[in-house]
């Protein structure tokens, strides 16, 4: 079977027409005369892209004890829809028990070939954040606890072995050994959900830590002008910063001056979307909490302004960097899969279509959504390792 989808790589200037052969690239060509299966001369073609924050989507969530494996295939397959090849299911804070259900559970559903293939490793994110209002977040404060590398062991053998990623605040107690431990276990310590000194985020970068969770989230609505966590985090290059590009977490001038500050080789993009991504909007539950899915996609606790996660899906976070701030549509696509996968020591390479190769790319529009007034990204279509899924 042959398809031809037209559209402009990223860092390119004139349209091609990718021919797609039976899974892979038979050919690529200027855009001539024979009219495309898909796309047209201004579709964007890009490579796939790698979300390393995934709690859940389109009614999907990985935070309860009745998550199943087909659950984690239905999230790999609706992420694919949308251009994420590769993803990385986030464990947020919840009691012992529960985390270790999703994690084993995860585990399970990497018997599946599609899935495995998808997920190279979990997020943790807390319990060993900090318990107050703000920073905190979302995260169910009963069940925030200390650092504890049995507790962790547990999961970890629960998950057999696959946690890529902890997310923890760098002030509480004991925080600095756990983080060590951790980097010696193989596993990537990122910063969140805290508030940190500036000698707090030292030592902990200083003992391995190497990422800053959604940065300017997770974080108390009022802070000092200058101690405060962020400056800390901006100003240490040995931080990547993990960024939620859906103009709700981060106004847009806020997110311009991040990426300025860590520069783009420096920026992860994640979408940190929840099971509300592609829901109606309306109130919902989430942990235990009331929170509401605007019409804008903006989702909060209700009768606050702390945000629950974002119902963002990653092409839309690369499409809002590459319009409110310094990046390349290029650059921004890199800091949604390049980027992260050499953070996280993903050996697949993220490239734009080659002829021979295997056909796994993405293929947008970019259309004005009237109701906002905003650019929004339309999928025209999706290959990933040579299957179609859109």
């Amino acid at each position: 079977m042959q398809t031809i989808v037209r559209g402009t790589p990223v860092g390119e200037k004139n349209p091609r027409d990718i021919v797609v052969r039976d899974g892979r690239i038979a050919a690529i060509r200027p855009a001539g005369r024979t009219r495309p299966d898909v796309g047209a001369n201004d579709t964007v073609i890009g490579p796939t892209l790698f979300d390393t924050q995934v709690n859940g989507v389109d009614g999907v969530t990985l935070h309860t004890t009745k998550l199943v494996p087909e659950d984690v295939r239905k999230v790999t397959d609706t992420l694919a829809s949308f251009g994420v090849s590769h993803w990385m299911p986030t464990m947020a804070t919840r009691s012992l028990k529960q985390m270790a259900h999703g994690c084993r559970t995860i585990a399970q559903a990497l018997d599946d070939k599609t899935v495995a293939r998808a997920v190279p490793g979990i997020h943790v994110e807390g319990p060993y954040i900090s318990p107050l209002d703000g920073p905190r977040g979302a995260h169910p404060k009963q069940h925030v606890r200390p650092p504890s590398l049995r507790e962790f062991d547990q999961l970890n053998k629960a998950a057999d072995g696959h946690i890529m990623c902890v997310t923890l605040a760098p002030e509480v107690q004991g925080a600095v050994p756990f983080i060590k431990a951790l980097v010696r276990r193989g596993v990537t310590v990122a910063l969140g959900h805290h508030k940190g000194s500036d000698d707090d985020v030292a030592r902990a970068v200083d003992a391995g830590a190497r990422l800053c969770t959604h940065l300017g989230n997770g974080l108390a609505s009022m802070i000092h002008r200058h101690q405060n966590p962020l400056w800390p985090q901006l100003g240490d290059d040995r931080l990547a910063a993990a960024l939620i590009a859906d103009l709700e977490h981060l106004p847009p001038h806020a997110l311009k001056t991040f990426i300025r500050a860590k520069g783009p080789d420096n920026v992860v993009l994640a979408s940190d979307c929840v099971f509300l991504a592609g829901m109606k909007p309306g109130r919902h539950q989430l942990a235990g909490q009331e929170v509401q899915l605007l019409p804008s996609g903006r989702i909060c606790l209700v009768g606050t302004d702390l945000l629950a996660g974002s119902s963002l899906m990653l092409v839309q976070g690369v499409v809002n960097a590459a319009r409110v701030t310094d990046l390349t549509i290029e650059q921004a696509f890199a800091c949604a899969s390049t980027i992260p996968a050499k953070l996280f020591r993903l050996r697949h390479r993220f490239a734009l279509p080659k002829k021979g190769a295997k056909a796994n790319f993405l293929a947008f529009d970019v259309v004005q959504d009237r109701k906002f007034n905003k650019p929004k990204a339309r999928i025209r279509c999706v290959y990933i390792h040579g299957e179609r899924k859109v």
